[in-house]
């Protein structure tokens, strides 16, 4: 049984096993060029190894669960898997748009197809900007109230449509005569890069510079916590495992601070 059908037993994701296969083999290469193997190699080694990777926690994380799959396929016993050293996990910042921005955005983007509505289409489901790109006029209910979305892993969520991302899917429904909301050029689904400069495009019209097709998603979870104060609905909807995720994309204004401070009235 190859390592790669070891991964399949596992359970996991078909883009997960690309990754850790990858890992392996590039750490197999350099192991090889230095006289041993990722199978046997001694601690050295892999400490060796590891300064070849990136200094960052999603690299070395990365590795580091693909080398411990590897060593439990192969039944190593006491794998050096310590030595390589990953970073603790970055706090993550919040990097949505301020209220001002989000309004002049929507402004611009209402109106102007397909940019617009792509970009209306991350503010309003907080989508990812693969997800906007795969995005199919199917996954709209009937009534165009509610769309279903596969995510990461293929997780499956299920979203209300905003009265003004309803309106603009509506004038433009079955106008491109594909299943994609957003066809690329041959047929299939846009590329994720053509949201990425559709977003720059629409967000320059608005006067706002560098913005990122993920600042649509980080700027909806923020305004929807923000008014709602629901981070456990907000998970939901952003379809995260752990509230700590959903977390990171939420934002301490100073009147929340202002709150929590005035809720510390003990008399």
């Amino acid at each position: 049984m190859s390592f790669r059908e070891y991964l399949v037993g596992e359970g996991l994701h078909p883009d997960t096993i690309r990754l850790y296969v990858a890992h392996a083999e590039q750490a197999e290469k350099w192991m090889m060029q230095h006289h041993t193997s990722l199978a046997w190699c001694s601690p050295s080694h892999i400490a060796e190894y590891a300064n070849t990777l990136s200094a960052g926690y999603s690299t070395r994380r990365q590795a580091s669960v693909a080398f411990t799959h590897y060593w439990q396929w192969i039944e190593r016993k006491s794998p050096p898997i310590k030595a390589l050293r990953v970073p603790p996990a970055p706090t993550m910042e919040c990097k949505a748009l301020r209220p001002d921005q989000a309004r002049d955005l929507v402004k611009v983007a209402i109106g102007w197809w397909p940019q617009g509505t792509a970009v209306l289409t991350g503010l309003y489901l907080a989508l990812r900007r693969t997800e906007i790109a795969k995005a199919e006029w199917g996954r709209f209910s009937v009534d165009g109230d509610w769309y279903t979305c596969l995510g990461k892993l293929d997780k499956v969520r299920t979203l209300p449509v905003h009265p003004i991302l309803k309106g603009e899917i509506e004038i433009a429904r079955n106008t491109n005569g594909t299943k994609w909301l957003f066809p690329g050029r041959w047929g299939g689904p846009s590329h994720p890069n053509t949201i990425w400069q559709w977003t720059k495009e629409v967000a320059r019209e608005a006067g706002i510079a560098d913005l990122r097709t993920h600042q649509l998603r980080h700027t909806a979870l923020a305004q929807a916590n923000d008014v709602t104060g629901n981070l456990r609905s907000v998970q939901s909807f952003a379809g995260h495992a752990k509230t700590s995720t959903t977390a990171g994309y939420t934002r301490t204004t100073k009147t929340r601070l202002r709150e929590v401070s005035d809720a510390l009235d003990y008399l």
